[in-house]
C-alpha cells in the first residue's frame, strides 16, 4: 500500500472491501477518499461544534483509512492524542502510510480491534468518536458496541457518534417521483433481501434512543444537511456518482427498467440527461451527531 490514492474516473461503488468482520458493498479506499473530500467542509463545522479541547485523548473507533483520525488531531494538538480503531489490516496500513509525513504524526496511533472488545482499560478516553459506523453494527450488537464506547470512557468524558440517514436525498433536477421510487426500492430490498454483510441504511435516527437506552446523560444531537451545489469537485463527483449508483443496483430488482435505466442516465456523462454538470444541480443528504456524557 502507499500513500498515493490512485483515483479512476469510471470507479463506483461496486468493489468490496474488509470491514468489522463483513464485506461490505460500498466502494474501497478511493471511494472513501471521495466521500471524504466531497464532505471535507462539513466535517471541519462538524468538529468545530464537539469542542474538543487541547490535550484530550480521543479514540477514533471504526477509523478506516484515518482521515477523521488526523482531523481530530488537529482538534486537540498540541499535547493530546489520538488512537484509530479498525479491523481492516489494509486500512490500518494505508493509515500508517499516510502518517509518516503528517506534522502531527507523534500524536497519533492506529491499532487492530473491533467494536465490541477494545483493547483499553476503563475510563482511559476523554472523548470516543464513532463515526458512519452504526450502520455496520447489527442491532443486537449496537447496545454492546455504545456499552464498550462507554467503558472506556472517562467519568464525564463524552461518547459521539455520527451517522447518515438514507431517508433525505435529494438531487435535483431529477423528477422527485422518480428518487421516491428509488428510495423505497432501496429501502425494501435491503429489508425482504438483506446484504450478507449488515448494512442500515437509517442509522441516523436511531443515535438518540440508542443513547438513551445505554444511560448516558446530557444527551444533544444535531442535524446536518449535507448539500452540493456547483461547481462540483471531481471527488464530489465520483462520491455522488457511487452513492447514486449503489441506491439502483441495491434496488434494481424493485424497480421497473424504465426506471432503472432512467436514474442511470442522470449520472451518466456520456447521456445526454447528465446533471452533475448542470448549473441548476442540487443535491442534499442527512448527517446526525449524537452525544453523551458519561457518568
Amino acid at each position: 500500500m502507499t500513500s498515493e490514492i490512485i483515483l479512476d474516473e469510471k470507479q463506483t461503488s461496486g468493489e468490496h472491501f474488509l470491514h468489522s468482520k463483513t464485506v461490505l458493498e460500498f466502494g474501497c479506499t478511493n471511494w472513501i477518499y471521495d466521500h471524504h473530500k466531497a464532505k471535507e467542509e462539513e466535517r471541519y463545522q462538524m468538529l468545530d461544534d464537539l469542542h474538543l479541547k487541547a490535550g484530550d485523548v480521543v479514540l477514533d473507533l471504526g477509523c478506516g483509512p484515518g482521515f477523521w483520525t488526523v482531523m481530530l488531531a488537529e482538534k486537540v494538538k498540541p499535547d493530546g492524542k489520538v488512537i484509530g480503531i479498525d479491523l481492516t489490516p489494509e486500512f490500518l496500513s494505508y493509515a500508517r502510510e499516510n502518517l509518516q509525513k503528517h506534522p502531527l504524526k507523534n500524536m497519533i496511533e492506529f491499532q487492530k480491534g473491533d467494536f465490541y472488545h477494545l483493547p483499553f482499560e476503563d475510563n482511559y478516553f476523554d472523548v470516543v468518536f464513532f463515526g458512519n459506523a452504526f450502520a455496520y453494527v447489527p442491532d443486537r450488537l449496537k447496545l454492546k458496541a455504545l456499552e464498550e464506547q462507554k467503558r472506556v470512557t472517562k467519568k464525564t468524558g463524552k461518547v459521539i457518534a455520527k451517522d447518515f440517514d438514507g431517508a433525505v436525498l435529494i438531487y435535483h433536477p431529477i423528477d422527485p417521483h422518480l428518487t421516491l421510487k428509488v428510495l423505497t426500492a432501496t429501502a425494501q430490498a435491503l429489508n425482504e433481501n438483506p446484504p450478507n454483510a449488515f448494512f442500515e441504511n437509517f442509522a441516523g435516527r436511531k443515535l438518540p434512543g440508542l443513547f438513551r437506552e445505554v444511560g448516558l446523560k446530557n444527551r444533544s444531537t444535531k442535524t446536518y444537511a449535507i448539500q452540493k451545489i456547483p461547481p462540483l469537485t471531481a471527488e464530489t463527483k465520483r462520491y455522488i456518482t457511487g452513492n447514486a449508483t449503489w441506491h439502483a443496483n441495491i434496488a434494481v430488482s424493485y424497480l421497473s427498467q424504465e426506471d432503472f435505466q432512467q436514474w442511470h442516465a442522470h449520472f451518466d456523462p456520456t447521456s445526454d440527461q447528465y446533471i452533475l454538470d448542470r448549473d441548476d444541480f442540487y443535491s442534499c443528504m442527512l448527517e446526525i451527531i449524537t452525544i453523551g456524557t458519561v457518568v
